[in-house]
């Protein structure tokens, strides 16, 4: 892959641990953990009736370099939109990422 079609920046969004509570609890917060370049693309979606209207599931194949802390409970953010991440696949120096958006 031409390195120049990485021409997205992204968040990469996790729970993280900040601290502990007044009990001991650990206190969790969504944070912005990473912000690398990527490249989207947006494949063919579904698109369904409901009985109360329209609803749409807009998918995204989300390309970047090998990184290892992209799971499925990372949260990808992008123009204005967040995706859920649905599927990793690790390729030799990229990863591809299948998600969902929010």
């Amino acid at each position: 892959m031409d390195p120049g079609e990485f021409n997205t920046r992204v968040d990469l969004i996790r729970d993280v641990e900040t601290g502990r509570d007044a009990v001991g609890a650990p206190i969790i917060q969504r944070m912005v953990v990473a912000r690398p370049w990527a490249k989207l693309t947006y494949p063919g979606g579904r698109e369904f009736l409901l009985s109360d209207g329209k609803a749409t599931e807009r998918k995204a194949v989300i390309r970047m370099y090998a990184r290892r802390d992209v799971d499925n409970d990372t949260t990808i953010s992008a123009d204005g939109a967040a995706w859920d991440v649905k599927d990793v696949r690790r390729f030799d120096d990229v990863i591809e990422v299948h998600a969902v958006a929010q």
